[in-house]
């Protein structure tokens, strides 16, 4: 009965702990790559709506175009990011966003980037 139960609950960690792992992967696949496959219309639209949001959300530590640097590091604008990472950021700050939301940051963000 002892080795059941440790076959259990090494199986219920391994199962638990691959469903984090998979979830986690999952997210910002969804806002990365935002600019690649969008009609011009839709990619200026996104813009416009991702300005904003970080003028309205970020610009204060960043400035409007990332040009800001924080503390010791960078500015943002001077990173070197991918789009996982900057997702990743994105979907922090913005968690209750809707998805197109997060995806307009995303975009804007990378529009600035000097290492895109």
């Amino acid at each position: 009965m002892r080795g059941a139960r440790k076959t259990a609950l090494v199986t219920i960690i391994f199962v638990s702990l691959g469903g984090v792992l998979f979830a986690y992967g999952q997210g910002p696949k969804q806002v990365a790559g935002a600019d690649t496959s969008l009609a011009k219309e839709e990619r200026e639209r996104l813009l416009a709506i991702g300005k904003k949001l970080f003028v309205e959300r970020c610009a204060k530590c960043h400035d409007e175009r990332g040009d800001k640097p924080l503390g010791s590091g960078p500015p943002l604008s001077e990173r070197k990011l991918s789009d996982g990472e900057i997702a990743r950021s994105v979907s922090g700050r913005f968690k209750d966003a809707p998805d197109e939301q997060k995806r307009a940051v995303a975009l804007y963000v990378r529009s600035f980037m000097k290492g895109k």
